[in-house]
C-alpha cells in the first residue's frame, strides 16, 4: 500500500533528488507521510522524515540538499500506528546503523518486538516495520554479514513485505526483500533503481528486473545479487524491457492524471483488443473443462468482473463474480480441481485476490489471470494469463483499467460464444471499433458533466440505479462519486430500490439511472418514475434517440445508438467518470489522491 523508492548512483551522483521524484511518482499509493535516508559522505546515515505530501516535506526538509549516492525513501499509507513524524519510514536501529523502507504488514511484530525489548533495545514507534532494523541489528551481533542477518531475519517474519535497507556496515549496497508486496528493480548505466511500481523511475529506464516472493539480495555498482528463500536453484532473475514510456505515466498537459487517464480510454481500449486477441490461446480450453466458473476480484475490478458475469450469462454460460474478500467464506468449501477461478487484478498484488486465489489453487482449482502489469504475483499463480494494454494508471480512482478489464472479458465471452455457434460477428467487429465511440462520447459529454458538478457539488447523497448490465456500471459509477467527491453514493438494482432505498428520496435527491435500451427498459422506467414522483432529481445515461428517457430526466448523458448489450459498460461509465471528476474538482479535492485510500492494495 506504501510506496518505496531507492537508489543507487554508479557514478557518483547524490541521489536523494531522485528518490523524492520516486517518492513523488508513487504518491498514488500512499501519502500521509513521508522520509528519505542516504549514506551520507561521512558513512554515517542522515535521516529525514514527516507528516504531509511529498512536495510539503521536500520543501519544508529539503530532502534534495541530503548528500549521498546511496539512499533509501518512503511514502505512506498508515496501517499500524498513527500518521506521526516518528511512525514514518525509513526507520532505524538503535545505533542508528540500519535504515530500512517496508510496504507491507508484518504479522508477529508484537512477539518480535517483546522479545527484542527484553535484549534491550528501544523502540521509539508504534509500527510494525521497526522491528526490522533491530531484528537485523540484534541477528548482527553473532558476526555474520549483512545478507546473512537479513535471511535470518527474513525466515523469522510473518506477513507481508517489500523492504529495502542500507547500512553503515556495506555502505556500498541496497539490500532487499519481496515476499508478497511488489518491489522492482530497474537499471541504466547511471543508476539502480528499486521500487514498488514501475513509473516511479520510469523517466530514466524501461529496462526492469520483476522480484518473486521469496526473492533478497541486495544492489551494488556492479551487481545485481539475487536468491529465493524457497528455491536454492535461483541466482539472477532476468530483466524485460516494459512497453509504458515515461510520456505515458505523465500528465501530458492534463490537470489531473484521473482525467488524462480518462481521456485515455479510447486508445487503452484500443490497445487492450490487439494484445488480448494475441493471448487468447488455451483460455477457451480452460473454460471448457471447467465445472465451476468464479470471477474473484476487489473494488473496481469486482464490478468489472460482475459484468462478466451477466455477459456470460447472456450467452448461456454459468459463471459467479465474488469479492476476494469474501471468498473463502463464501465458496472455499466447494472449490476442488474442476473449478476455474479467473482473477482479475489491476496490479496483479492485490492481498484479498492473492490470498483467495492461493488457496484455490492448493484446492488443485485452475486459474486464468486478467492484469496489467507484466510478471505481477497473479501472474505466477496462474495457468494463463491475460495481460491488458492499459498503460501505466497513476490516478487512485480506476478508470483506464475498468474499461480495459471489461473489453478484455467481452473478448472472452465473444470468443467462446462463437465457439459455441452464437451469431456474434457483429459485437465482435463492434469491439474492434468501439474506441471511436468512445472518443465521441467523451466528446459530446465532457461539458455536460462539468454542467451538472455545479449541481452534484452541494449534494451529500445520492442513488445509482441501474438493472441487468447496467448494474455492474451503476455501481461503478458510484464508487467514483465516493472515492474522489466524498458524496455518499449507493447504487441499486432498480427493482430494489422500492424496498428500503425510497424512503429517503425527497425533494432534488440525485438520482442516476443507467437506461440501456434491451429488456430491462421498460422496468428502469417504472423505477425511476418512482423516484421522480417522490421529488428525485432524475440523470439519466441513454442511447442518443431515446426521447422517453431524455423526457423523463432532469439532466442526461447520451451515448451512441445500439449499445444497449455487452459492450454498455464501455461507454456508459464514461459520463459517470467525467461527473464524479468534475464534481471533485469544483469541491476543491484532489481526485488523484483521495483520502484515506491507495492504489494497490497491499494489505488484507
Amino acid at each position: 500500500m506504501c510506496g518505496i523508492g531507492a537508489c543507487l548512483s554508479r557514478i557518483g551522483e547524490n541521489v536523494a533528488p531522485k528518490i523524492v521524484k520516486m517518492l513523488k511518482n508513487l504518491e498514488y499509493r500512499g501519502y500521509d507521510s513521508a522520509g528519505v535516508a542516504v549514506l551520507d559522505l561521512d558513512n554515517k546515515i542522515s535521516l529525514r522524515k514527516g507528516v504531509g505530501k511529498i512536495d510539503k516535506l521536500a520543501k519544508e526538509l529539503k530532502f534534495d540538499e541530503m548528500k549521498g549516492f546511496i539512499g533509501i525513501g518512503h511514502t505512506r499509507w498508515a496501517t499500524h500506528g498513527a500518521v506521526t513524524k516518528f511512525n514514518a519510514h525509513p526507520h532505524v536501529d538503535c545505533l542508528n546503523e540500519i535504515a530500512v523502507a517496508h510496504n507491507g504488514i508484518i504479522e508477529n511484530y508484537i512477539e518480535i518486538r517483546e522479545r527484542l525489548e527484553r535484549l534491550g533495545h528501544k523502540f521509539l514507534t508504534q509500527t510494525d516495520t521497526e522491528v526490522i532494523p533491530h531484528l537485523i541489528e540484534e541477528n548482527l551481533k553473532n558476526n555474520s554479514s549483512v545478507l546473512e542477518s537479513l535471511k535470518k531475519a527474513l525466515i523469522e517474519l510473518k506477513g507481508a513485505y517489500a523492504l529495502v535497507l542500507i547500512t553503515r556496515r556495506e555502505p556500498d549496497k541496497i539490500f532487499f526483500a519481496r515476499f508478497f508486496s511488489p518491489l522492482v528493480i530497474g537499471i541504466n548505466d547511471r543508476d539502480i533503481y528499486l521500487a514498488s511500481d514501475i513509473p516511479a523511475f520510469l523517466e530514466w529506464t524501461r529496462k526492469v528486473i520483476i522480484l518473486q516472493d521469496g526473492d533478497y539480495g541486495f544492489v551494488s555498482r556492479d551487481n545485481i545479487y539475487v536468491r529465493n528463500l524457497f528455491d536454492p536453484s535461483v541466482k539472477s532473475r532476468n530483466w524485460v524491457l516494459v512497453e509504458w514510456t515515461k510520456e505515458m505515466a505523465e500528465k501530458g498537459g492534463y490537470q489531473h492524471y484521473m482525467l488524462k487517464e480518462i481521456h485515455e480510454q479510447p486508445e487503452s481500449i484500443r490497445r487492450t483488443v490487439i494484445m488480448v486477441s494475441k493471448q487468447i490461446n488455451g483460455v477457451i480450453e480452460l473454460l471448457e473443462n471447467a465445472k465451476d466458473v468464479y470471477l474473484l476480484a476487489a473494488g473496481t475490478s469486482y464490478y468489472a468482473s460482475l459484468h462478466g458475469q451477466y455477459a456470460f450469462a447472456k450467452y448461456g454460460f454459468k459463471s459467479r463474480a465474488i469479492v476476494s474478500s469474501e471468498f473463502l467464506e463464501e465458496v472455499g468449501s466447494f472449490i476442488d480441481k474442476d473449478d476455474l477461478i479467473i482473477g482479475v487484478s489491476q496490479s496483479g498484488e492485490t492481498a484479498d485476490t492473492l490470498k483467495a486465489l492461493r488457496y484455490a489453487r492448493e484446492k488443485g482449482a485452475r486459474i486464468i489471470a486478467i492484469t496489467n502489469v507484466v510478471g505481477s504475483a497473479i501472474t505466477r499463480i496462474a495457468d494463463k494469463s491475460i495481460i491488458m494494454g492499459a498503460g501505466p494508471e497513476i490516478g487512485v480512482a480506476a478508470t483506464k483499467t475498468f474499461t480495459s478489464q471489461v473489453a478484455t472479458l467481452n473478448y472472452l465471452i465473444l470468443t467462446w460464444a462463437k465457439e459455441h455457434g452464437a451469431d456474434v460477428d457483429y459485437l465482435m467487429n463492434k469491439l474492434l471499433v468501439v474506441h471511436k465511440d468512445v472518443e465521441r462520447v467523451l466528446e459530446k459529454n465532457e461539458k455536460k458533466a462539468k454542467n451538472l458538478s455545479e449541481i452534484m457539488y452541494k449534494r451529500n447523497n445520492a442513488y445509482y440505479l441501474g438493472r441487468g448490465i447496467g448494474l455492474p456500471i451503476a455501481m461503478e459509477g458510484a464508487l467514483k462519486m465516493k472515492e474522489i467527491a466524498y458524496i455518499h453514493a449507493e447504487a441499486y438494482p432498480a427493482g430494489e430500490s422500492k424496498h428500503g432505498p425510497i424512503a429517503l428520496v425527497t425533494h432534488d435527491f440525485p438520482v442516476f439511472g443507467v437506461v440501456l435500451k434491451d429488456e430491462t427498459y421498460h422496468r428502469m422506467h417504472i423505477a425511476l418514475e418512482e423516484m421522480k414522483s417522490r421529488g428525485g432529481f432524475i440523470v439519466s445515461v441513454n442511447e442518443v434517440n431515446d426521447q422517453d428517457t431524455m423526457r423523463l430526466s432532469d439532466y442526461h448523458f447520451v451515448i451512441p445508438e445500439n449499445y444497449s448489450n455487452i459492450l454498455a459498460p464501455l461507454l456508459y461509465v464514461v459520463p459517470l467518470q467525467l461527473i464524479a471528476y468534475y464534481t471533485a474538482i469544483k469541491r476543491r479535492l484532489d481526485p488523484d489522491r483521495p483520502r484515506n485510500l491507495a492504489k494497490s492494495v497491499t494489505v488484507e
